[in-house]
């Protein structure tokens, strides 16, 4: 079955804003920018949550059960862990989830069918996958070695090599009509559009790290990336150069999250850490630390159903742990029978991604 088979799809071509919205999933938690987008600033922290710059706070959470949350599906159809599950909107206004990873699947799956029918597409890969970015129509698939991109109006399809190995994040650059991918080879890629050839070409890469990257985020003309190094670099998308270079975690840093004012961070060493851009440095505002036996494999931002700001975390304790924002006070963890192996969000709900090929969601109540 085609990618566009039993999806609403649009015209072909890469238009920056409108149509799909841009969303990506990648390997060790998914990711979501939440709140106001009005990206970095250099004055004080948001409503005075983080006091203490460079403060700690101990606690990882406990129990099995948190108020406000319910579950909605367990989807079942991979065989394998799954990397990667992410929302997207499509232009006919359906939600739907992607999800993918060891299996070499991509799965699309619509919660308001019934049970036995939620699964509308399964599209063969053919390679493990290691990230997926839908944007402005077109599905990208990161695999070992090649960006794998589907024309989803036209069901055209064509494979980018450059990378080596393993393609952990895609990001998409809109304003510009482009995408950056990064990976095990530690190499950041810049890929345009082509109106020509109707195709993405390189236009660039980036290098400086020396661990596979693991989570790239875009603000505005700044690309923020993160490393197995325990680096986060920041890059001025004007120039292709790297202006600042931050030793922010003493392991992998797993995950970034774009949050107000502010850019998070989490880590196997067990801290998610919140960040101020004050250029040209990268300030460390406040750290919060779990328990020293946790890692944290990736998190994503969720407003509940009061609209308060929660952070969801993807720890390597097969727990998912949730904490207010700004404080950071503890709002519980649900103990899951499997790794957990990623997750994100969307309106009034949140998923997670397992080792055993299962896909689960919850929504707030």
């Amino acid at each position: 079955m085609g990618i566009a088979d039993r999806m609403d799809t649009r015209d072909g071509g890469y238009r920056g804003r409108g149509g799909y919205r841009g969303r990506r999933g990648r390997g060790r938690g998914g990711n979501q920018n939440f709140g106001s987008r009005g990206g970095y600033n250099s004055r004080g922290n948001y409503r005075g949550g983080y006091s203490n710059r460079g403060g700690h706070s101990k606690g990882g959470g406990g129990g099995d059960w948190v108020e406000g949350v319910d579950k909605l599906a367990e989807l079942h159809g991979h065989k394998q862990l799954v990397r990667v599950v992410t929302l997207v909107t499509e232009p006919s206004g359906r939600q739907v989830i992607y999800s993918a990873g060891q299996d070499r699947n991509v799965r699309v799956w619509d919660l308001s069918l019934p049970k036995n029918q939620q699964c509308t597409n399964c599209v063969t890969i053919g390679d493990d996958v290691g990230s997926v970015l839908v944007a402005s129509g077109w599905l990208f698939v990161g695999i070992p070695g090649r960006l794998r991109c589907w024309n989803m109006s036209d069901n055209s399809q064509f494979d980018l090599s450059g990378h080596q190995g393993q393609i952990h994040s895609i990001v998409p650059y809109t304003e510009q009509g482009m995408i950056f991918s990064g990976g095990m080879d530690c190499a950041i890629l810049a890929w345009k559009y082509n109106q020509q050839t109707t195709r993405f070409e390189q236009v660039g890469a980036m290098h400086g790290h020396s661990g596979a990257i693991l989570q790239l985020e875009v603000v505005g003309n700044l690309l923020f990336s993160a490393s197995m190094d325990g680096t986060i670099r920041v890059w001025d998308l004007n120039s292709a150069q790297c202006v600042h270079t931050c030793q922010a975690h003493n392991q992998a840093v797993m995950g970034l999250l774009v949050w107000e004012s502010h850019l998070l961070s989490c880590s196997l060493d067990g801290t998610i850490k919140v960040w101020t851009w004050n250029a040209p440095n990268l300030d460390l505002t406040y750290t919060h630390n779990l328990d020293h036996s946790v890692g944290v494999l990736g998190m994503c931002g969720s407003l509940n159903a009061k609209q308060q700001p929660v952070l969801v975390s993807a720890c390597n304790d097969n727990a998912i742990r949730f904490f207010e924002l700004p404080s950071f006070n503890k709002l519980g963890a649900l103990k899951q029978r499997k790794d957990v192996r990623c997750v994100d969000s969307g309106p009034g709900m949140f998923f997670a991604g397992h080792s055993d090929g299962t896909v689960r969601v919850w929504k707030w109540v």
